[in-house]
């Protein structure tokens, strides 16, 4: 199994979140960042495809299994850099009682987030800790 595909997808009502070991999430950034036109990666759970256009970023959900993201690359950079700040907070971190997440969603007045945005929550295990799902 490559890194990346040890990231998981979640769903649960209206909350999506992508999770997985420090390691798998910069390696689904570094995958997603390489590619200039569509993609789509299997990941545990689901498919992340990526769609490289003009305009704020925008997060989707389809047939409950697909987390679709677009926009422009400098959009795009929102998710990518989640990815892998998310990781380095949770292999950095002194204390364990919360896992280190990171939310991306749309508030007013936003620029780089679609207003027609699914609200995404990025988080990290614990390094070398049994892997967590979402209740």
């Amino acid at each position: 199994m490559s890194d990346h595909q040890r990231c998981r997808l979640s769903v649960s009502g209206d909350e999506l979140e992508l999770s997985g070991p420090p390691g798998a999430l910069r390696a689904l950034g570094g995958l997603l960042r390489r590619h200039v036109e569509r993609v789509e990666v299997t990941i545990t759970g689901g498919t992340v495809a990526q769609e490289v256009t003009a305009g704020p970023l925008l997060i989707g959900l389809r047939d409950r299994t697909m987390l679709r993201v677009s926009g422009g690359r400098e959009y795009l950079d929102i998710l990518w850099d989640a990815l892998d700040g998310v990781a380095e907070q949770a292999e950095t971190a002194d204390s364990r009682g919360v896992n280190r997440h990171q939310h991306i969603e749309y508030f007013p007045g936003d620029d780089f987030r679609s207003p027609d945005s699914v609200p995404l929550v990025i988080v990290a295990d614990w390094p070398d800790d049994p892997v967590r799902t979402m209740p």
